[in-house]
Parts: structure tokens; sequence; C-alpha cells
């Protein structure tokens, strides 16, 4: 079969040559005059990798490869699909060899001789060559009646393909779309067949061809015009139902010779509104002896003048009882219903099975393309989805507008959902996604369909849901779910980064759909305004003086940066005293880089598991709260320590014993506002507040007259409202540009401070903060996103540092600062009094002092021993976070802390306890405490004084 060529064989002597290539969703098709030609585009295509496909037609002209454009045929052909997932979904046959022997049979039983078989590469593709070329108009019934043949007998095949404008697979190509790609080769060669002969083996009806004409250059009436929105009617519709159609038009057809010109009439009316109609009149008319074509035009047009077509009563009035038995009695108003068929949309030929992540052009909108609907849905022209008319009168209208399935996505909580994307005509492109579980329950998926916009009817929903269905099923085999993201900022080792629902990487910026985690804050994260007008706000911080401001706000460029510094979480805390300094606009300001400024802040109220969570979707873009000056010591603590932490507490799942999986994490910078220092508030909360403090940048804004109330309350609470989200995406993009330029400079501006500073290790936590915004600063000013003196900002923060190193001074945490502060808070619980002190003997002295409350610290003068009750020490270590172990082992070591041991704590005194756990402290040494200076303290303190 070396020498047999397919295309010399199957395709017709004039015209053009079809042949395509496709590699995913790009198709690229020519029309050639030449076999050569062909022969040559072919290979350049298997050179490109694509698959390659020609016309089964030859074509009039080199204008478009479609049906009207159809010169002429030589052979019938039909797609045997073979694969797995084709068997599967009843589509097709599991291997070739099945699919082989269903076509043998096939042909067996209809009486076809054996056909010329390609292998595509895992399907079959056959062709009948006919002794002579025939016009589309002679091969249009004959390839219906094969496709009837074909679904009365069960045999699989591609429903698809009997158009005359079909294109298959090249032999001697590549199928690529197998790994590693499959060769289309020749397994047998038929022999022709005569066309009038197949037509008596398929049983092919006289007179059905003349429906296949070239729809004719007319314009219809507005009622048409109104109908073909979605469908166009065709009077072949009608007429090859047979006897499933109108029996009125197959009577008047059968008997022009003597039928009566009102129901002659009557047919022509409804041919008049047919985009067939030429062909159609005179087909209804040729056969009746005073048949004359000019009449017949004139007769049908002037029944296209008077009102359209005649409805049923019309065709019974003008031939009693014959529509006696119609199936569509009462059903429809006339014939013409049964003319419809779905205006398919063309671009449907080579749609995309499915859609590839789209990519977002700067400042405009994308633009969406339509994947292809899964069989036996269509897509029209003006949009929607549509059944085709099949045991219906007319094709039925799933939904009035487009509504797609675009990918299937795993969520974290919801667990597999579909994106779906619905067109409005007033509202625009919205997305939205479905639980999978959704779906298979019709009334919950018109809930949540109805929750986003879709109203469609009961009937409706049931085709939804089943097209939905298919979609998914479609998409399964194309593709993996994707994973949904939980968190912004940095993904796939830090060559993406998310925000909102945009996904940016060097690439460009492509659509990323919240999941449940993430959709409360994408929310806020859609661009508004103009960059130009948030530009005009934002630069008011370059104004001298506001450099703290500045700094607050360069937040938003510093966030992202924080995790190149190996840091995990800092808080920047701007303090303002003073009423009416614009502490929460410093925060908006911050938040505008990345989308709504207030939506975006939290607030002292929120929840701890809130502010968490939040903190953990955030990940590694700046996180905001406004006023937490409310919050209490200990609430602040566990906050500050939480965010040096990087990550919200583990937790259990409620229907098993093991942990949930913890994606509340981050690196980032949060910035805060406040009226009052929170080194106070931590130091009054703790002794071992050091962690919380070194991640704590804190300075005060003092009110300046920079910016005027008047130009305040206007760019502030309105321009900014109005305009933000845009300088983000162009910020993430520079960074993505070459991220190792960037992080030298971090690096190397934070070395800078580090020398110039003289800072200590400790101490670098500040640098890092000052060396991310900075660089995070001077990135965004040679994006143009703002217009501050850099370096004026840096002298700023150098200064700020050196303030913090002197003025603010953590407590100590050393063991003996410990026990001095428990003694300091239990000056009332203390009891004084000698070592041999027994009050049961005459002779004993007396306490020198008394506890006023319970008692918890003994100090025996004349041995100089100190004993505190061991179980309210440690109580006491637990809640103000200090290392119960680690204290008592160093004040072992200076040889403080002697040993635990059981001790009478009352001893002495009227009533003597029982003997309880004790720690024994040697007091002979005054650098640990002198408690004989303390001793009048405590007095003075028992008395009242």
């Amino acid at each position: 079969m070396d020498d047999f060529d397919l295309l010399d064989t199957v395709l017709p002597q004039g015209g053009w040559f079809a042949v395509l290539g496709i590699k995913g969703k790009t198709v690229e098709q020519k029309l050639v005059a030449t076999r050569a030609e062909v022969d040559l585009q072919a290979a350049e295509f298997v050179e490109q990798g694509k698959n390659v496909f020609f016309g089964c037609a030859k074509f009039a002209t080199d204008t478009s490869r479609k049906k009207i454009n159809v010169l002429a045929l030589k052979s019938l052909w039909l797609d045997i699909d073979c694969a797995p997932e084709k068997a599967a979904e009843g589509d097709g046959y599991e291997t070739q060899l099945e699919g082989m022997t269903a076509l043998r049979d096939f042909c067996s039983h209809v009486g076809l001789p054996q056909p010329t078989i390609i292998n595509s590469g895992r399907g079959l593709h056959t062709y009948w060559v006919f002794d002579r070329e025939v016009s589309r108009a002679e091969w249009e019934p004959v390839a219906n009646r094969l496709r009837e043949l074909c679904v009365n007998n069960n045999f699989l095949i591609d429903g698809n393909v009997f158009d005359a404008a079909r294109v298959l697979r090249i032999p001697g190509t590549k199928n690529f779309k197998q790994d590693p790609p499959l060769d289309v080769t020749v397994l047998n060669v038929g022999q022709p067949i005569a066309f009038d002969a197949m037509k008596g083996l398929l049983g092919v009806k006289e007179n059905t061809n003349i429906f296949s004409e070239p729809i004719p250059d007319f314009v219809p009436n507005e009622v048409t015009l109104a109908a073909m929105s979605n469908t166009v009617q065709r009077f072949k519709n009608i007429m090859v139902r047979g006897e499933h159609g109108c029996q009125q038009l197959n009577y008047a057809y059968a008997n022009q010779g003597s039928l009566q010109e009102p129901l002659w009439w009557s047919a022509l009316t409804v041919a008049n509104e047919c985009l067939d109609r030429t062909t159609a009149i005179h087909m209804m008319s040729s056969q009746h002896p005073n048949y004359d074509q000019v009449t017949t035009e004139r007769k049908a047009a002037q029944g296209g003048a008077e009102g359209g077509p005649h409805r049923c009563e019309t065709f019974e009035k003008h031939n009693p009882g014959g529509c006696k038995g119609c199936k569509w009695k009462g059903k429809i108003p006339g014939p013409i219903a049964l003319a419809k068929e779905v205006d398919v949309d063309p671009e449907q030929e080579t749609a995309p099975e499915f859609l590839e992540d789209e990519l977002f052009e700067a400042d405009q909108e994308p633009t969406h393309k339509i994947p292809k609907y899964p069989f036996p849905y269509q897509r029209p022209t003006h949009g929607g989805i549509y059944l085709p008319a099949v045991e219906e009168a007319e094709p039925f209208c799933v939904y009035e507008h487009d509504l797609y399935v675009v990918k299937c996505m795993k969520d974290p909580n919801e667990g597999h959902v579909v994106l779906m994307r619905l067109h409005l005509p007033h509202e625009g492109i919205l997305e939205f996604t479905v639980p999978l579980a959704v779906v298979a329950v019709k009334e919950e998926l018109r809930k949540v369909l109805a929750k986003h916009g879709v109203a469609g009817t009961q009937g409706q929903m049931a085709h939804l849901a089943s097209f939905v269905t298919a979609s998914v099923k479609n998409l399964q085999y194309q593709r993996r779910a994707e994973i949904m993201r939980t968190q912004f900022g940095w993904a796939d080792d830090d060559t993406k980064f998310v925000i909102g629902e945009r996904e940016i990487s060097r690439a460009g910026i492509y659509g990323s759909p919240a999941s449940s985690q993430t959709r409360a804050l994408a929310a806020f994260m859609k661009p508004k305004g103009t960059l130009a007008a948030w530009k005009e706000v934002f630069n008011l911080y370059a104004r001298p003086g506001l450099e703290g401001n500045a700094f607050a706000a360069l937040t938003a460029f510093g966030a992202p940066l924080f995790k190149f510094t190996g840091q995990k979480g800092a808080i920047v805390n701007v303090i303002y005293k003073h009423g009416g300094t614009g502490k929460s606009t410093t925060l908006f300001m911050c938040n505008s880089v990345y989308g709504n400024p207030e939506g975006l802040c939290s607030i002292w109220k929120d929840t701890s598991n809130a502010k968490m969570q939040q903190l953990g979707v955030m990940n590694n873009l700046p996180f905001t709260i406004d006023e937490i000056t409310n919050i209490s010591p200990e609430e602040f603590s566990d906050l500050a320590y939480g965010m040096s932490q990087g990550r919200g507490k583990n937790r259990m799942k409620g229907s098993s014993n093991e942990l949930r999986e913890n994606t509340t994490t981050w690196q980032t910078i949060s910035l805060a506002s406040a009226n009052a220092s929170f080194y106070e508030k931590l130091g009054s909360s703790k002794v071992g507040a050091n962690a919380e403090m070194l991640r704590l940048f804190e300075y005060e804004i003092a009110p300046s007259e920079a910016v005027s109330v008047e130009e305040g309350k206007f760019m502030f609470d309105h321009q900014l409202k109005e305009n933000y989200g845009h300088a983000g995406d162009i910020f993430i993009r520079k960074i993505l540009s070459d991220p190792e330029r960037v992080v030298k400079a971090l690096i190397e501006i934070q070395n800078k401070l580090d020398t110039e500073l003289s800072l200590t290790a400790p101490e670098r936590f500040w640098s890092a903060v000052a060396a991310c915004n900075i660089t995070g600063g001077m990135l965004a000013k040679e994006c143009g996103l703002h217009d501050f003196d850099m370096k004026r900002v840096y002298q700023w923060v150098c200064k700020t540092i050196r303030g913090m190193r002197e003025e603010i001074k953590p407590p100590s945490e050393g063991a003996q600062a410990v026990i001095g502060d428990y003694i300091n808070r239990h000056m009332q619980n203390i009891l004084v009094v000698k070592a041999d002190a027994d009050k049961r003997t005459s002779a004993a002295p007396l306490p020198s002092l008394e506890p006023r409350g319970e008692l918890l610290v003994r100090y025996e003068p004349d041995s100089k021993l100190m004993y505190i009750i061991t179980r309210e020490f440690k109580n006491d270590c637990v809640e103000r976070q200090i290392n119960y172990k680690n204290t008592l082992a160093e004040l072992k070591t200076q040889g403080f802390f002697k040993e635990s041991a059981n001790k009478r704590m009352s001893k002495g005194m009227k009533i003597t306890s029982p003997a309880v756990s004790t720690l024994i402290f040697d007091c002979s040494d005054p650098r640990f405490l002198d408690m004989d200076e303390l001793i009048p303290v405590a007095e003075d303190v028992s008395r009242g004084d």
C-alpha cells in the first residue's frame, strides 16, 4: 500500500484543497490550488509538531472552508473513535480491534462493501469512494442516510463527521495528541463503488437531495429575524423527518400534480420563511403540470409579504383530515416550528476542548474565549446553550446566555469545584465556583446558579446539570484539576506571586480563582479607578516632614521582600498621640497598593483567630490592624508572639484524632496604629517579652501641617477610596524581572544600616524591617509609582533606630530579677521569723512580720534562708511566660538556690500548717536579695502605710 494515495483517490479533480495544522488550541488553515502545495504544507505542519488534516471535499474558492463553498465530493466517510475513555463514555470502542470488528459487522448487516481504512493513531477513518464526483446537494441525503443507519444499528461513530466540510487526518503524518506521537497509516484499500449503487444499498429516497442547495440571498421579514436570533429555519428540516414531520407538507409534496392551489399556497408560505426557500418553493411546485418558475417565485414572495407562514388550522382548513394522527398536532402553532435548527457558531468548530490560563493585559479587560461545548450541546452564533431538535419539534434553549465550565479545581474546604463563567448583556462577564457535590443535586445547583445570576426554569436546570456534568467529564480527560491557592504572596518556589484573583509571573498576569479560604479578601483586591489618580494621593507623603508616614506606607512594598531576610514576621507600630494626625490614613495608603484601602484593614475588635487567619491568607502581603490601643497587654503579647513565629496555632480535626493541615503561615511585615507604646504594654504583661519586643519597630508621628485639612479630606477620604489596586501588580513584576538583583540590593542596604548604626545581632531585626521598606520603596520609585525622596527616608530611619536604642530598654529577664519581681509583688504574703521560733514553747521569739494575705514566702533572718512555696511560684512563671526550670538552674549555678524541700511555712505563728513543697534560697549574699532592707518595706505594706 506504499503507492496508494488517499487524497488522489477520495478527492475530486477541480477546486481548492483545504489543509489544516492543529496544535493545542491553535488552528492554522490553508486553501491551496495544487497537490504539491498540500504536501509541502503538510510536511511543514508535521515539522512544527502539528496534527495535519485535509478537507474531504474540494472547495469552489479559496475564501473559506464552509460547506456553502463546497464544490464537489467523491466519497463517504466515517470517524470511529477507539480509546478507553471513549468507550467509557459510550462514544467509541476500547481498541482498534473492537472498532474493526464493529465496522465489519455494520458493513455486513447493511450490505456495504469493504471501505478504505486509515489508522488515525488510535481511531479509524473509513472511506467509500464513488465512481464519479457529486455535488453537495447529491451528497448530503446519502450522508444523512448513512448516519441514520449507524444510529439505528448502534454503530458508535463520531456524529459530527456527516458534514461536507469535514476534515480528517492525512496518512503519512503524525498524531501528536499521543506521547510518543503515533503514525497515521493506510490499513486497507477498498474498491470504488458507483454512486447510484451506494444510494441503493443505503436505501436513499429520491427527491430528498434538493434541500441542500446553497443558502439563497434574501432578506427575511421581521418575524423571521426575531426567530433567527439563535436559530435558523430550513425547509429541509421539516421534510427529512419523513412520517415524523408535517403530514400536510408530505401530502402536498407527494401530490403536486393534483394539488389544489390553497394547499400549495400554504406550503409556499412556510417555504418562503426558510433560508433554503429558493430550493424549497420550486421543489414543492415543479411536478405540477402547469409549473412555471417565475409564477412560483412571485406567488411565494406574495406569501411573505402577506403575513408569513400559515398555521396548522389553515392547513387543516385547506385539507381537512390531513393533520389526523400527526404527533405534533396541538403541540406546535404551525409547520414552520419544525424547520428550526440552531444557528451554530462557526467558531465552535475550532474552539479548544479546554481553556488555557488567560493572560491579563495591562489596563485592558481580558478577552475570554469560549470552549467547545460537549456533545450534543450547541452554541449559537449569538450565544447561549441549545440542544438540537431530535425528539422535540424545535431546538431546546438550555440557557439564553453564554455559560460554561472554565476549569476543574480543588478547594481546600469545598473539595472539587468547577470554575464557571457567565456572560450577561449588562453586567459583563462573571466568574464563580460551584462545588462538584452541588452539581449532582439539581435543586442545589439551581440555588447556587441563581445566587450567581443564572435564572433558569426547572426544565432548563435539569439540562444545565447535564451540561455541566458533561463538561466536567470532558475536562477530566484533558487535564488535572488545579489546586486553588489558599494564600496570597509567593508561590511555586518564588516564581509566581498571587494577589487576589491574579497570579503574576515573568510570563505575565493570569487569572487565579479565589478559593473558599481567600475569597473574602480577594474581593477587596480588584483594581479601581486609575493608577495616575492613586499616585497623586500616594505622593502626598513625599512632602518634607512626612517621612514617618512615608516609611509606614512603604510597608506595602517592603512586606513582599521580608521573606528574603529569613525572618518570619515583624510589626511596625505607628504611635499617634494626638487626634487628627491620620493614623488610619497611613494604613489605608499601604493597603491601597494592592486593593481596597479600608476593606483590607483589620480592626482591634476582630477576634484573635480572625487576625491570625487573615495573616495566614495575606502571607507575604502587608497585614494592617487599626486602633490596637484597646487590646490588652496579654492579647497583644500573644498577637506579637504569633506574628513573630510566622504561623497560627495547630488545630485538631473535629472528626478524628489528628492534626488539621496548618495553612496559616506567613512571612510579612504587619503595620499597626495606636496612641500608646506597646513596648510598655509588653513589659507590663510579662518579664520575658524580649522576643516580641525585638520584632516591634515602633515610633511616634507628631502632628504636621504638610497636608492641609481640606486637601487631606478630599485626597484621603475621596480620591484614595476611588483609585487603588493598580500599583501592586506593577511592583511585583518589577521584582520578578530580576529577583537576584532585588535580593542583592536588600542585603546591601541591611548591611549598610548594620554598619552605620553598629547594630547588635538582636537589633538586626530592626534593620531587616527598615531594609525591606527602603529597598521596596526604591524599586517602586524605579517603576514610577511614587516620587518619595528615598535618601531623606533613609536618614529618618537611621535617626529613628538610634532613638529606639536609646529610649526603649526591654526589661531584663535575669533569674535574680525574676525572684526580686516575685517578692515585690507579694509583700503582703511574707512571714519573717527566726529559724528556732515555735509558739508552743514559751521561750521562742515571736514573728517580726506576719502576712496579711496568703502565706507564700518565709524568711528567717538568723539563718538567712528564704522559702517560697513551689506550686505558687511555678504558676506565676507560667502565667508570665518565664522558663521555670531555667530560672532555678541559673540561680543554682550562681549559688543562690539551694534545693527543694518540704517545710512547715507557718512555724512560729499561732497556728502551724502542715509541711508543703518549697524552694530554698540563700540570702546571705546581698548581691542576690537584701531581705533585711526589704523587711521594713514589707512591714509598711503590711500596716497599710
